[in-house]
């Protein structure tokens, strides 16, 4: 990296929350998101250069695609900021926050708000999931299933299998790992999720075969969610009296496209 990229501060929704059953949807999320990190950094908005948006399904799930100046519309303070929108797949806000970060790193701009959102929980869950199949090639991943990503994952894991050998055990610790660690965090969607001893086993009734090879708690759950996060250059940080090496910073970063299948 030519020059530090700073991590200014950030908010995270509550990822256990179903906005639509509020009446409510993305742009909420997002308003709630973006001023919760202004907040948390001590920012007002016109101190912010630059806006980039990560979304994979806003089209599918919301009809609605050009999320970049949603921002401006939800928080008319920051009307006029450039912005775009980013998609990815499961790599959306990453390419978000690397198109900030490369921002920066040219000195385009000193401050970037990044920002990382998704809703699912406005159709039902089956919905959901088949929609992300679009992160795929529908119909040319030579894999007869009703959910791509999980039949995808479930054949790497008999690739490895057939190669090295696996114990579904190792897998299933994984999952255990995860559900436990999601209790540490006050926003987490399953903070309050309660299992039995079978949940984590290859147990057909605790603990169903989704697609060939993955179970459901090998699955990640369909969440609403928005993040946000303030990218700052050094010069940014210094000019708001702040110690640099007090802040954490993006020490690299890394960025490849394989084939889909």
């Amino acid at each position: 990296m030519s020059q530090r990229v700073y991590v200014l501060g950030g908010h995270q929704t509550d990822f256990a929350r179903a906005w639509s059953r509020e009446g409510l949807d993305i742009s909420d999320m997002m308003r709630e998101s973006v001023e919760g990190a202004l907040h948390a950094c001590g920012l007002e908005p016109d101190q912010v250069g630059t806006i980039h948006v990560g979304n994979a399904f806003g089209e599918l799930q919301r009809q609605q695609a050009h999320l970049g100046a949603m921002v401006s519309q939800v928080v008319p303070q920051l009307w006029g900021v450039p912005a775009m929108r980013h998609e990815g797949a499961c790599a959306s806000s990453s390419l978000a926050a690397l198109a900030a970060m490369a921002q920066i790193e040219a000195g385009h701009y000193d401050c970037a708000l990044v920002v990382g959102i998704e809703e699912f929980k406005n159709v039902s869950g089956h919905e959901a999931s088949k929609n992300q199949n679009a992160a795929g090639w529908q119909g040319r991943e030579d894999l007869d299933c009703v959910y791509l990503w999980p039949a995808a994952f479930g054949r790497v894991a008999q690739e490895y299998a057939d190669r090295y050998g696996l114990d579904r055990r190792y897998l299933n610790r994984i999952a255990e790992i995860n559900y436990t660690n999601a209790r540490k965090n006050p926003l987490a969607q399953t903070r309050k999720w309660r299992f039995n001893e079978d949940s984590f086993t290859d147990n057909d009734e605790a603990n169903p075969v989704i697609e060939a090879g993955t179970r459901r708690q090998d699955c990640g759950q369909v969440t609403d969610g928005a993040c946000s996060i303030v990218l700052a250059s050094e010069a940014f940080v210094r000019a708001r009296g702040l110690d640099p090496a007090t802040l954490a910073h993006i020490a690299g970063w890394g960025h490849r496209t394989p084939a889909s299948h």
